[in-house]
């Protein structure tokens, strides 16, 4: 990736030597202001320094057009000469498994021959509980897990953990249907000061417009404390974006726009401030508000955090600094005990940088690859 630094007198002037160095379908990284040096500062405005690159080539239509011809005549040779297949030796349960867990999944089983598994949870879930997951929320799961859809006997260890995945992953969903709202609703974001609040808005605000081309608007506001946040100003400016500094409830925007509403964090301790927050909320009826919790903090802090902040509507969680994080038993613990779902997931500090929705069946997966991992190191 060709990475072109460019600093200009204002977000503007960056935004067009950009276009004019990498043309207009350049990727913007990062933002930042410079403050001027030395004695300079007392005469001088600060300047801004932007970081982009130039967008991937497109592949060669030719060579595109070859290569699958090329795969078209492997496939019709499969077709019509197909190979008999060489029969693998099924691998061993100890094969397959880390020895722990091969010993966790061989203890369950025979528990469950002898009658002595007093409380008659999966052996998949027993698994899942040692990888991190709490016992009552490993209880839970269990119960749900043979109630799903009336509950078919798994014949293996790998049909249990699709029956339990399936099970978790139906309900995140009603999580999303109980607490997120129809349409285009505006998205507030409210967290702890050091969260990564308004990187996350800045990263949605930025793939929204260069990727999708949608129209976008944001709202720096005040709360109980001025919001400090410049530099989302300052990406509004570069992606010529309107960010607000007071809200007009009469305003007319288009509904095809999103809106994102940034306000500042709110120490855990302090009641007072969250008092405001929850009477300035009440202006946003129509809003969804998100939590943003930072991943790498203590499950304990975390679900302490979200305590704090429950006395408000909350659509759903969006985690940070994940590039920091490899305990994904973690996110399940957030998303039972607070019932809310995980929306977004978000890592790094680059824009637009590692931004996504967060997807039930992929957690899942990095969950139990994550455990394996821990498990076979150990």
């Amino acid at each position: 990736m060709n990475v072109v630094k460019i600093v200009a007198e204002t977000p503007q002037e960056a935004l067009e030597k950009i276009h004019a160095d990498l043309g207009p379908d350049a990727v913007v990284l990062n933002v930042r202001q410079l403050p001027a040096a030395g004695v300079k500062k007392l005469w001088a405005n600060t300047r801004v320094e932007v970081m982009a690159s130039a967008p991937e080539p497109l592949p060669n239509a030719e060579e595109t057009i070859e290569r699958l011809n090329a795969k078209i005549v492997q496939l019709e040779e499969q077709v019509l000469h197909p190979s008999e297949p060489k029969p693998e030796p099924k691998a061993s349960l100890k094969q397959q498994l880390p020895s722990k867990v091969t010993e966790m999944v061989q203890t369950a089983q025979k528990a469950v021959r002898e009658g002595t598994d007093v409380d008659g949870m999966l052996p998949s879930v027993k698994i899942l509980e040692r990888l991190g997951l709490l016992p009552s929320h490993a209880r839970w799961l269990s119960g749900q897990a043979r109630n799903f859809l009336g509950f078919t006997k798994p014949r293996n260890l790998q049909e249990e953990f699709g029956l339990v995945r399936e099970t978790l992953s139906d309900y995140w969903h009603q999580l999303i249907r109980r607490h997120t709202k129809p349409g285009n609703p505006a998205r507030l974001f409210v967290g702890t000061p050091g969260t990564g609040k308004t990187t996350c808005l800045c990263k949605w605000m930025t793939q929204a417009v260069l990727r999708q081309g949608q129209s976008v608007c944001a709202w720096r506001l005040d709360g109980s404390s001025p919001n400090t946040a410049e530099f989302l100003s300052v990406y509004g400016e570069v992606l010529q974006v309107p960010v607000e500094r007071t809200w007009d409830q009469e305003a007319k925007i288009s509904e095809d726009t999103l809106r994102f509403i940034d306000l500042p964090g709110v120490s855990a301790n302090d009641r007072e401030a969250r008092r405001v927050l929850v009477d300035q909320v009440n202006d946003f009826a129509q809003s969804e508000i998100y939590l943003v919790l930072n991943a790498s903090y203590d499950l304990g802090l975390l679900l302490s955090h979200a305590r704090f902040f429950s006395v408000l509507p909350l659509s759903g969680l969006v985690l940070t600094h994940l590039d920091e994080e490899t305990r994904w038993s973690k996110c399940w613990n957030l998303v039972l005990a607070t019932q809310l779902p995980i929306l977004y997931l978000s890592g790094g500090q680059n824009i637009p940088g590692d931004f996504q929705p967060a997807l039930p069946d992929d957690m899942f997966d990095h969950f139990v690859e994550a455990g394996r991992e821990q498990m076979e190191d150990s």
